[in-house]
């Protein structure tokens, strides 16, 4: 699928083509959010079309494109971090591993079964493990007639510089907030149930994911557990106990309620720093926020971020959940 805001390097991969000049390793990053993976995969499906589009895009009809919609063509491999055999962690650590890096390249140096391209993605890219990053450098080196390695990341940063150095580079930016709003209303997640939502509410959705379309439609999604985190946040002003939300907090994912609380810190910072109309994230609850920034004392709230920042940092340490938000929302209550 190709999004409305990825036209410009739609076009940049349609003069490669026409050239004849797709190089055998690209590297599509950009922000999460952007679809880069769904991309990726609409490219592959173009160099392994029968018979594309004048616009390179795949036919959607021929024998590979039905192969490729039932996940069973013989020249289209897929590969995305996944839990080590095994494990029983809690929250276990997801990579790419050398054994699937070295499987992978072995079925990239068979013949192709189409007599064409043999097409490889690698999403979330950055999860390499070292030994499978090298593995991965032989056949980026010497990658053979008609091999296409995608790599897809948001975070270039943690790919080895002789991984990123062996790829050309294709960067996807933000599309303006206006046609991430236009998309959101066009793409209403549950317009089959007869649910709408509000223009305030697909603004809040793309607030809190910083202008990302995808990743503000699942928040468009997940309105209800927005809902109980403000609840949570705004206990002591209601009159409530916020430790009641603990135990609640602790069915939802715990990196994702980190990062909606980091959210609510910062709005506040900004509002106790810059003034009560500054613009902030969380627009929709911009009344209690006020009213928390008139009271808090900034010393608190750094040390309160401090804390938030460390606990996304080592958020895949296995914790008692309920403890942590019970500890958290108070920290909260208490600034």
């Amino acid at each position: 699928m190709i999004y409305s805001w990825q036209k410009t390097q739609w076009q940049q991969i349609t003069q490669l083509l026409v050239t004849e000049r797709l190089p055998h390793a690209l590297l599509l990053h950009g922000n999460q959010g952007l679809g880069k993976a769904d991309f990726a995969k609409a490219l592959a499906s173009s160099v392994l079309c029968e018979q594309p589009t004048k616009d390179y895009q795949a036919c959607g009809e021929c024998r590979a494109c039905n192969l490729l919609a039932a996940n069973t063509h013989p020249d289209m491999h897929f590969l995305e971090p996944t839990v080590s055999a095994g494990s029983k962690s809690k929250n276990p650590v997801l990579n790419i591993r050398i054994d699937e890096i070295r499987n992978l390249c072995q079925k990239l140096n068979q013949t192709s079964q189409f007599s064409g391209y043999r097409v490889a993605i690698l999403d979330q890219a950055d999860q390499l493990t070292l030994s499978a990053a090298n593995s991965l450098l032989k056949t980026l080196e010497e990658p053979g007639q008609k091999v296409l390695l995608i790599l897809v990341t948001a975070r270039t940063y943690r790919l080895p510089v002789t991984i990123r150095s062996r790829c050309q580079s294709i960067r996807f930016n933000m599309p303006d907030e206006q046609t991430a709003l236009q998309w959101l209303k066009q793409n209403n997640p549950q317009a089959e149930n007869a649910v709408t939502y509000s223009d305030q509410q697909r603004q809040q959705a793309l607030n809190l994911a910083f202008g990302s379309p995808l990743t503000g439609l699942k928040h468009l999604q997940d309105m209800e557990y927005q809902q109980l985190l403000s609840e949570a946040l705004t206990a002591s002003i209601s009159g409530k106990n916020s430790l009641q939300y603990a135990a609640k907090l602790a069915k939802h994912s715990k990196i994702k309620t980190l990062e909606g609380l980091l959210s609510w810190a910062s709005d506040l910072t900004r509002l106790a720093a810059c003034g009560t109309e500054c613009k902030i994230i969380n627009e929709l609850h911009r009344k209690p926020l006020q009213k928390l920034s008139q009271k808090v004392n900034k010393q608190r709230l750094y040390r309160f971020q401090d804390q938030l920042n460390f606990n996304i940092l080592h958020s895949s340490i296995a914790v008692n959940e309920q403890l942590l938000w019970e500890n958290l929302l108070l920290s909260w209550d208490n600034l």
